[in-house]
């Protein structure tokens, strides 16, 4: 096994001095174990809980994020900002302790109070910018601005705080900067993310791979089926669609493109499956657990409900590409008879038993998901060290402290963009934007649900482009939630709704990052690319139309109901999948892949049984002259 360093996890981002470079890693250790003592045995009070956990990260990112992708190095005056950062947490520290956070609650806050307030919010935003890009920096900046300009809007009128009110309310409160996002990330989001570190350093990704060959490796277009395959796995336990991509995709696009896939193609083909890992359980990129927050539910709830759609995206994804591949006339590809299930399984049982550990204290224990984060971490410690110890006689060291800090340094800037979606919050709770775009949307689709539902799509696109999927989903669902709801939707369809759109901004033109990740491994043009996932993705833009108007879909209602919902689904996103790819036993006309895509609509149509009967009649239509057409002309029958 290959040897690297601890101290160059450091050097990832930029060049910078040893000793600051042994400072941030120190530090991310230190969040390591001290989130791993906290999910253990409960964290301290949630003033102080949150607070550290936001230090940490912003000490890791100043150190390791350069402010400008051309200037690298670490200049003199950010020597200052650092000094000025352990400052400002010493000042922190100080004030809040339980005695001055009642003193403030009744005589309000001082200035030094406010300074530190406003320090910390550009603290905030600059490392937001920094580590998540300008888009959510710029967002937040922008709902900021209302604070001090809504007095003077016409529509989005209120009647205007000043600085310190703002200030108190943002930042010495549980109301702001410092509300769920951040005490989410800071309870649970970075255990997992330490987790799937750790499963990366012990060999994890590897092991999904193989596993990813062994099911599907052997079929027709087997490199891109295992790209779905292996991608769905790794959003078991990765909270981006980006990390899907570069961790997957660097073994699954080369193979694509070696047996005859489009490098624009295959590039598309990672980025739709990795982008579904984050809307499918048990992690569900995090929001899950913030979704469960928000509405009071077990976690394990959220997760079961969402089982069912993401199947069918993930099973009309994985149509195209099947048929994608008997267009191209694109061969299995062969592989060792030593790669099978079993064998991969058996090799790799010690890494099984902390998702066996995760699955039976989220689902059969239902225990809070900290304490289960700290139980996986602690089995997966265990079992990878014994492994190690009987393979190579060696105890991994290493790899646990790489896995560690590694998975601190990935949740910096996931716990940057909670603060942020955080700021954003507290302005909308502050001043009841939320209650007057809830009324906006209503207003504009005339009371029509369908229209309400596509107006609120489009916002949850725009808002989710650029920004990661839990700070996506905060912002959507506390901006477009509350109209959904407000028009008589489900509460929970209408949370998984807008995470569902969120998150499909990552293969959504222009801003597709999951898709411009994928096209710099492929070599394609990015645009290109993010066309083809988007199409590819298309299932996943129809799927939440289903569930907010028929529950079943989300395991809501009586079995049987359930049953003919998700089997209806089956059959539906099928047929969708034959209309994109236009190929079906032959290549079909466009009128083919029109009547086809009809069908589809028409099958997938919640709550009409006439409409359903219809679509079905008219695909299983289609389908039986197909068949008989490609037995007349003897087309082999794939």
């Amino acid at each position: 096994m290959e040897k690297r360093g601890i101290v160059e996890l450091a050097y990832s981002k930029r060049k910078i001095p040893k000793p600051l470079a042994s400072l941030s890693i120190l530090t991310a250790l230190f969040m390591a174990i001290y989130h791993f003592y906290t999910g253990l045995y409960g964290p301290p009070y949630p003033q102080i809980h949150r607070f550290i956990h936001l230090f940490g990260a912003l000490v890791i990112t100043l150190i390791i994020y350069p402010y400008s992708k051309k200037v690298k190095s670490f200049k003199k005056i950010e020597y200052l900002l650092l000094a000025s950062l352990f400052a400002l947490g010493l000042f922190f520290t100080i004030n809040l302790t339980p005695e001055r956070i009642l003193e403030r609650g009744m005589h309000g806050v001082n200035l030094w109070e406010v300074i530190a307030g406003i320090i910390l919010i550009a603290f905030v935003l600059e490392l937001t910018r920094r580590t998540v890009g300008a888009p959510l920096a710029i967002v937040a900046s922008i709902f900021i601005a209302y604070i001090f300009l809504g007095p003077y809007l016409p529509f989005l009128y209120h009647k205007g705080y000043g600085l310190e009110r703002f200030i108190e309310y943002q930042v010495w409160t549980l109301e702001g900067l410092f509300s769920i996002p951040i005490g989410v990330s800071a309870s649970f989001v970075i255990l997992f993310i330490i987790f799937g570190a750790l499963l990366e350093e012990l060999g994890a990704a590897r092991f999904f791979i193989d596993l990813a060959y062994a099911i599907a490796g052997r079929s027709a277009g087997g490199p891109a089926k295992v790209a779905v395959v292996a991608s769905a796995l790794m959003g078991t336990v990765s909270g981006s669609a980006v990390s899907n991509v570069v961790t997957t995709g660097t073994f699954t696009i080369p193979l694509m493109k070696k047996v005859g896939y489009k490098p624009d193609y295959a590039a598309a083909v990672e980025a739709a499956a990795s982008t579904g890992g984050q809307f499918m359980p048990p992690v569900m990129g995090a929001a899950a657990f913030v979704m469960a927050e928000f509405l009071g539910i077990p976690y394990w709830k959220v997760a079961v409900a969402a089982a069912l759609p993401a199947i069918l995206y993930y099973l009309s994804l994985g149509t195209m590409i099947h048929l994608e591949a008997l267009k191209m006339g694109i061969k299995p590809i062969e592989i060792s008879g030593e790669l099978k299930v079993s064998s991969i399984v058996l090799n790799n049982i010690h890494l099984l038993i902390p998702i066996i550990v995760l699955i039976y204290y989220l689902f059969v224990v239902q225990a809070s998901p900290a304490l289960v984060a700290a139980y996986t971490i602690l089995s997966l410690i265990i079992v990878g060290s014994l492994s190690t110890l009987v393979r190579e006689k060696r105890f991994p060291y290493r790899e646990i402290l790489r896995g560690l800090i590694k998975g601190a340094m990935y949740a910096a800037p996931v716990a940057l963009a909670c603060a942020s979606a955080g700021i954003i919050i507290g302005v909308i709770t502050l001043t009841g934007l939320g209650v007057r775009l809830a009324r906006l949307i209503p207003m504009l689709s005339h009371g029509i649900p369908l229209l309400g539902a596509l107006l609120t799509m489009i916002v949850c696109i725009i808002l989710g482009m650029g920004v990661p999927t839990t700070a996506a989903y905060i912002i959507t669902v506390t901006l477009a939630g509350p109209a959904l709801i407000h028009m008589g939707v489900n509460i929970f369809a209408a949370h998984l709704f807008v995470l569902y759109f969120a998150v499909l901004s990552f293969i959504t033109p222009p801003v597709a990052i999951a898709a411009y990740a994928a096209s710099g491994i492929s070599g394609s043009d990015p645009m290109r690319t993010g066309f083809i996932a988007w199409r590819l993705g298309l299932a996943g833009f129809i799927v939440p139309f289903i569930y907010i108007f028929d529950q079943t879909l989300l395991l809501m209602g009586p079995p049987l109901q359930i049953i003919s919902t998700f089997a209806r689904g089956i059959v539906g996103v099928i047929a969708l999948a034959i209309a994109i790819e236009g190929y079906f036993k032959g290549t079909i006309s466009v009128i083919e892949r029109a009547m086809y895509f009809i069908s589809s609509i028409a099958i997938l149509t919640p709550a009409n049984l006439h409409v359903n009967a219809f679509g079905l009649l008219l695909f299983a239509v289609l389908a039986s002259l197909r068949i008989v057409r490609a037995k007349k002309h003897k087309t082999p029958i794939h």
